[in-house]
């Protein structure tokens, strides 16, 4: 056999392997307390009303953001804005990106996807979730358990706030409202070969 062909076989062979190699791109829960027991606490929010729920991501790989669940009481109509924030020595920095709203019930409880564009979740980074409200829309409660639930996943939990000043919440809060993060695993790139 040419040495060429020999070069080309073992190339194809090794990107075939790191194929095979590659998990599925399935969606991850990387942190939650859903659905909880929808207890007694909630945060009710507004334009000044707001609240966040902070993370840290695992070490190793990143993960693409596929939307953030949060478990919500509607009454009226509501105009959640929920958005992601990098981290600041414990509180929301700046704004990464603003989530696209599902469609809201009227009235009562439910949990409410609020899909990413795709941004990157570095491992090893810290972030919050902010929720707030539009001025003039109906106030919006999101749930939390009591007895309190901490989230837990492959992220840990780094803390809760909130306050009446608008966005971002400061203030340490004991309320830890039920939400969700899901993501899929960003692929490692595959090696090419250059064969002549």
């Amino acid at each position: 056999m040419p040495t060429h062909v020999r070069i080309g076989r073992i190339a194809i062979t090794a990107v075939l392997a790191c194929l095979l190699a590659q998990p599925l791109l399935a969606q991850v829960t990387l942190i939650s307390n859903l659905d909880g027991n929808d207890g007694t606490q909630a945060a009710d929010l507004n334009d000044l009303r707001n609240k966040g729920m902070g993370f840290t991501m695992p070490a190793g790989q990143n993960h693409t953001l596929q939307h953030v669940t949060l478990r919500l009481e509607t009454l009226g109509a509501v105009a959640p804005i929920v958005q992601l924030w990098t981290n600041a020595g414990g509180v929301p920095g700046a704004v990464i990106e603003t989530l696209t709203n599902p469609t809201f019930a009227a009235s009562g409880i439910a949990n409410y996807d609020f899909t990413s564009a795709g941004t990157t979740l570095t491992a090893g980074t810290s972030y919050w979730i902010v929720a707030y409200g539009v001025a003039g829309a109906a106030q919006y409660h999101w749930k939390a358990s009591s007895p309190a639930q901490t989230p837990t996943g492959i992220a840990s939990h780094l803390g809760t706030l909130f306050d009446t000043n608008g966005p971002p919440p400061t203030g340490v809060s004991s309320i830890l409202t039920s939400y969700s993060v899901t993501g899929v695993v960003v692929p490692v790139e595959l090696m090419t070969f250059a064969v002549e």
